[in-house]
């Protein structure tokens, strides 16, 4: 998708490219890291699928006993351990 770039500055497309760059290195990261431990995600999916299959998650943030929770609405203990470290 680099054929076409978004801007008409050098500098504007620098970033771009930087940053779609940094993106795509944190994605493969993740599918890595994940690849194994959720069901429809595996070492060759695309980004549509690994939204559809792992980042689409009803979540809400409620105020309890002076603290904000993260309550995750899934059965899936994957969203359960990475959610702990939250603050």
């Amino acid at each position: 998708g680099w054929a076409h770039l978004p801007f008409s500055w050098l500098k504007e497309n620098t970033v771009f490219l930087l940053v779609t760059a940094m993106l795509k290195n944190f994605y493969v990261y993740s599918l890595s890291r994940l690849k194994n431990r959720v069901d429809g995600v595996d070492g060759k999916s695309r980004l549509k699928r690994f939204i559809r299959h792992f980042m689409t998650v009803p979540a809400k943030w409620t105020k309890s006993g002076r603290q904000n929770v993260f309550n995750l609405y899934t059965e899936n203990q994957i969203y359960m351990e990475l959610s702990t470290g939250f603050v």
